[in-house]
């Protein structure tokens, strides 16, 4: 009987046993589904006896890279008649993944509503772009976007900023001001990181989001304004209501359609083509022509974990293109060090030493030992971080600077990653 055979049966497992071999199920989310046969069974491990299955899913990963290459390489697809999987929703908004087209999704519902909106997510993975997109689609889409940052103001400007003031309503008020609000009249105001807004302003932004009016500085009374709120934000808000820096009331009046935006590790698939409208954006605009990325380049910027998200790979392209000449082919060693020190191997494989690749790095850290097969490849990578995070703090006594030079990160990018995976030093 042949394994084909015997799936379509139901009777795999007895066919393995009978020919002393390990199936494995290769599904990639963009590649087709594959098989690996492991002669004997017993082979099936690493070499420190853990799961080989952890290890498969990077081997998905990399069946996904090279699918998606050669997708790019064929002929065109037919473009697909539903709003949601289309890319025309604005120029530089690509959701070709799963988690994305469900926030397309998210965003073609609510579009004939005027429904405030929180926009969640890592900074740098666009929610300026989305809260714009939503913006374009509404039926204020032919009226003003008015973006403010509520970091970038300080802290006793910020009123002024936001609702006006009259001449005179305080020391160099020389002019009328309408304010921000009232400059968004009839249109959208996306408040950008809402977690830091100052403390004392919140009540007038929860009464301007209730009532629809206005105070501004030196004026006797309120007036009204037509303006849909859409505000932002990186930081967990149930944690700032928590500690007592957000309104628990405005919290809930943000809060009512709550969309998140993944973060770019999360949806690699989209790497390819946003470099692929970064280099022809930039090309543009510093008039270069007919550069091209190797496949070696851009599968190298998929297996990234771009901390910074799509801002981080934006600059990239941006800083690559300016560097670059017409008809140049970017290759790996144009990219950033460390993006080259965070893509290369973590042991390297030497022909004329005894390291065994995949097994266990300097004895240390065993990769993979502790998941559990049928996880996901983000758990996998994230398990392998970790670990090997552990074991470089554990080597250099929590002395950041080496642990950060010797993973091929920033020191920022080490707190950031001690902070996700909540690696405190033991007192």
């Amino acid at each position: 009987m042949r394994l084909g055979d015997a799936i379509a049966k139901g009777e795999e497992k007895a066919f393995s046993r009978a020919k002393n071999i390990a199936v494995f199920h290769l599904r990639g989310s963009a590649a087709p589904h594959a098989v690996l046969l492991v002669n004997p069974q017993s082979g099936a491990v690493l070499a420190d006896e853990s799961s080989l299955q952890p290890l498969l899913r990077v081997v998905e990963l990399g069946m996904d890279v090279v699918a998606l290459r050669e997708r790019d390489k064929s002929t065109p697809t037919e473009t697909d008649a539903s709003p949601y999987t289309s890319s025309s929703l604005m120029p530089g908004f690509i959701h070709s993944s799963p988690a994305m087209t469900s926030l397309v999704e998210e965003v073609y519902k609510i579009r004939s509503s005027d429904v405030t909106v929180l926009v969640t997510g890592e900074s740098g993975t666009g929610k300026e772009l989305v809260s714009r997109a939503i913006h374009a689609i509404s039926n204020r889409k032919d009226k003003i976007f008015v973006p403010f940052n509520c970091t970038a103001v300080p802290k006793e400007l910020a009123e002024g900023h936001l609702f006006g003031y009259k001449k005179g309503a305080f020391t160099g008020a020389v002019n009328d001001s309408p304010g921000t609000i009232r400059t968004a009249d009839g249109g959208t105001l996306f408040l950008d990181e809402i977690g830091d807004l100052p403390l004392d302003i919140q009540p007038k932004i929860l009464r301007f989001l209730q009532e629809g009016e206005i105070q501004p500085l030196g004026e006797k009374k309120p007036l009204k304004v037509d303006v849909r709120i859409i505000a932002a934000t990186n930081m967990p808000l149930e944690q700032k209501v928590a500690d007592g820096t957000f309104r628990e009331d405005l919290y809930y009046r943000l809060n009512v359609i709550r969309l998140r935006v993944p973060p770019l590790r999360e949806r690699r698939a989209e790497i390819p083509p946003i470099v692929n409208y970064y280099i022809n954006h930039y090309s543009a605009r510093f008039e270069k022509s007919n550069i091209t990325f190797t496949p070696q380049t851009i599968d190298m910027l998929m297996v990234c974990n771009w901390e910074g998200n799509v801002r981080q790979l934006c600059n990239e392209i941006q800083r690559i293109i300016a560097r670059a000449v017409d008809n140049e082919v970017v290759t790996p060693e144009h990219l950033s060090p460390e993006l080259k020190r965070a893509a290369q191997p973590l042991t390297p494989f030497n022909m004329d030493t005894n390291v065994r690749p995949i097994t266990s790095y300097d004895g240390i850290v065993a990769p993979f030992a502790s998941m559990p097969a049928g996880g996901t490849l983000e758990e996998a990578v994230s398990e392998l971080e970790m670990q090997l995070i552990r074991a470089a703090l554990t080597r250099h006594r929590w002395n950041i600077s080496r642990v950060a030079s010797e993973l091929g990160l920033t020191r920022r990018g080490l707190y950031l990653k001690l902070a996700r995976y909540g690696i405190e030093k033991a007192i």
